[in-house]
Order: C-alpha cells, then structure tokens, then sequence
C-alpha cells in the first residue's frame, strides 16, 4: 500500500549525443524505419568515437553499486525527490537529485507526456531545461534518468551502459529505484503521468532546505491526513490546457490544478500533513459535458471506480480532511470507493466541498451513514468559481480547530 501526493512527469529516452537513432517522434511512424536504418549507418562511425580524455562521463563522482546486475548501477541521492512515474498500470519509482535540471522538472510536476520504447531506453521531446555546462556529460548508468541538451528530451536509460560513452549532451538528473526489468519488459508508447510521490515532497525545490531535511515522520506528529478527489487529477489532459475554459481547472506556477487539489495542499500546510490523491484507474474524459455525463451515469449506476492509490498505516491517522467537488448533488463515485475501501471508524472526518450553489447537499448525511463510528464535521463549502478566494478562509478554519 501507498502513501502519495499527487503529482505528474514523463519519462523518456534518447539516444543521445547523435540523437539516438530511436528518439525521433514515435507518432511519425512512417520514418522510423528511415530513421532506425539511418542509425545503423552511423553507428558504424560513431562506435569508434569516444570521449576525449578528460571529459565528464555519467561514472565520474557517481556513487554506484555494482553486486546487483538487476537494480542500477547509480545509488540514489540521499534526500532527493522521489517520484512515481505510470506506464499505464506499471509504476516505475524513482528519485531525482538536486541539480538545477531536476529542480526545474520538480516544479512541473505532475505532469502528463508520451514517451516511446527503443533499443535501451525510453524517451520523449519535452521542454528545455536548464542545466549547468559543468554536468553535461558522455554515456549513461543503467538505470538514470537523463536529460539531453541538444534536443531537448527526457530519458529512462535501462540498458547498455558499458558501451554509452559515444554519447553526449546528456545531464543526469536521478536514477529509477526499481528492478531493471520492471521498465525493459514495457513495450510501445505511453502516456506517462509523473508525480511526485509523497515521502518525495519534503524535497520539493520550492522548499527550503531545512523544509527539505523535515522527515515524513515529522510532518505527520498531528496524526491527520488530507484526502481529495479532483477532476485534473483524473483526467489526461493536454498541456496547453486552457484553465480559464473550466471553474474546477486552476492554473498555479504553470501548471494546472483542481479545486480539490488546491485546497487539499493548503490543509496540508496549515495542519502539517501530508496529502493523498484519490486516483481511479480509469481516467475521466478530458470533455467537460463528457465528464459530466460519464458522473451521471457513474451515480445511477450506482458504479463503484477501481481505485489505483492506497493508503498506508491508516492506523496512524486520528483525522481525515476530506475534500472533494459536489458531482450530481452527491459525492463522485469514487469517492464512494474511498470509503468503501477503508473503515474510518473512530476518526475525526473533516468535509470540505466544491460546488456551484448545491453546497453539501446530502453528503454529510451518506458519509455519517457510510462511516457511522466516526466523527463527520462540516468543513466548508465553497463555490468552485471562487477557490482561490477563499484560501485565506480555508486556513483559518484549519487553524481554528
């Protein structure tokens, strides 16, 4: 079971240095073929070439281990970022570290991208990061997780380290912590959603660095958890999403949040919790009437969503902040398997609510009926319209009780 805030990246690969042969877009599947045998070619030439003495190489100052051929070679920073990365029903889990590059990446997530299989790697065009000239480096360590510089492109590298050094323009920015063979097995294309994963936030690059060394243990001393439901999180949307064209969209650091989410993540700092993202398996249609329609059918239905994020040691919670929009005059249905899922009883539950003028309706009512040994108290309802008025309000009731 899983603790984790909600977050998203995308991981991919490059064939770096001469672009490797596989990186070029995968939707263009008409020139792949050109492509792959065009790199055949020139790897008769770029085999012979390796790096002139003294340039950086993915070993130099890595701290690696080498006993276990099936895990990567490079050890994970100490303190970094950890993350979670979604190849469909596939968690791959890594960490990244704390160069400028990765920092930048952090301050995106979560995130949504497609990436595409090749010879030993993953990879996907994304934006251009920053980087220092001094990190750029030949070559990889089965198991990083790169960034190019030259074209630009994220990468998940899981193969072929020994013979990677005629490679360039590459910045690592972590490792993957999972089996080697975990990613290798995956083929094709993928949407791949990248988030941050919950004990990963204290090292969030917005934080400070005494916020960074604060463990999840710390930050937890009140015994209460913020649990939300949220359309963005459940949704694939595109990134040049327009958040003005929805009420439960919010656009925050250039990146999209949903109501819920947003005020989830301002119980979270007021009450010193962590949070936990309601996730269904199956997304929600990017449409808004689609959505609205698939709710509908959800809740006659009476359609219970198959949740894929679980809560681990529930035990060490006393308080629930739970926080989701007002769908049908009802809770959404997976919220519904929230509850199902897990027996809160002899918690305190706190019901925060996002709606355009139904309110609470009935649900404080069916959570006292669902979870009747716990204490279910009135939070606030507020207009989806006007979250982000509302913050201050929202703290202050955190902070009142």
């Amino acid at each position: 079971m899983k603790k984790r805030i909600l977050f998203i990246l995308t991981v991919t690969m490059t064939v770096l240095g001469m672009s490797l042969a596989g990186c070029s877009s995968s939707d263009n599947k008409a020139n792949q073929e050109t492509t792959e045998a065009s790199a055949k070619d020139e790897e008769k030439t770029e085999a012979a070439k390796q790096p002139e003495e003294g340039t950086r190489v993915a070993k130099d100052g890595a701290d690696m281990q080498t006993e276990d051929p099936s895990m990567p070679t490079r050890i994970p920073m100490e303190g970094g970022t950890k993350i979670n990365m979604y190849f469909g029903d596939t968690l791959i889990t890594g960490v990244l570290n704390d160069s400028e590059t990765a920092k930048a990446l952090i301050e995106k997530l979560p995130i949504t991208q497609h990436v595409s299989r090749y010879s030993h790697d993953f990879c996907g065009m994304t934006e251009t990061l920053p980087y220092k000239e001094e990190e750029v480096h030949y070559g990889w360590l089965n198991g990083d997780i790169d960034y190019a510089t030259d074209a630009p492109y994220f990468t998940i590298l899981f193969e072929d380290e020994d013979v990677s050094e005629q490679y360039g323009n590459q910045v690592n920015i972590g490792v993957i912590t999972c089996p080697l063979e975990e990613i290798a097995a995956l083929e094709g294309d993928y949407d791949v959603r990248i988030e941050l994963a919950e004990e990963g936030a204290a090292a969030s690059a917005d934080k400070s660095s005494q916020e960074e060394n604060i463990s999840v243990s710390e930050k937890t001393k009140n015994n209460s958890l913020a649990v939300y439901f949220s359309r963005v999180g459940n949704t694939d949307f595109p990134e040049d999403v327009d958040a003005s064209s929805s009420a439960s969209i919010q656009a925050e650091g250039g990146q999209i949040k949903g109501n819920a989410q947003m005020i989830a993540e301002w119980i979270s700092e007021e009450a010193g919790c962590e949070t936990f993202e309601i996730l269904t398996k199956e997304s929600y249609p990017v449409d808004y009437d689609e959505t609205v329609d698939q709710a509908s059918n959800e809740q006659n239905e009476g359609a219970r969503p198959e949740l894929k994020t679980e809560i681990e040691n529930l035990d060490e919670y006393d308080t629930i902040y739970l926080v989701f929009p007002n769908w049908w005059g009802d809770m959404p249905m997976p919220v519904y398997s929230f509850l199902d899922a897990y027996d809160l009883s002899g918690k305190k539950i706190n019901v925060f609510i996002t709606h355009e003028g139904s309110s609470f309706s009935g649900t404080i009512d069916t959570i006292k009926e669902l979870e009747p040994e716990a204490e279910v108290t009135e939070g606030l309802a507020v207009r989806g319209g006007s979250v982000a008025e509302e913050e201050d309000n929202i703290r202050q009731w955190v902070k009142d009780k």
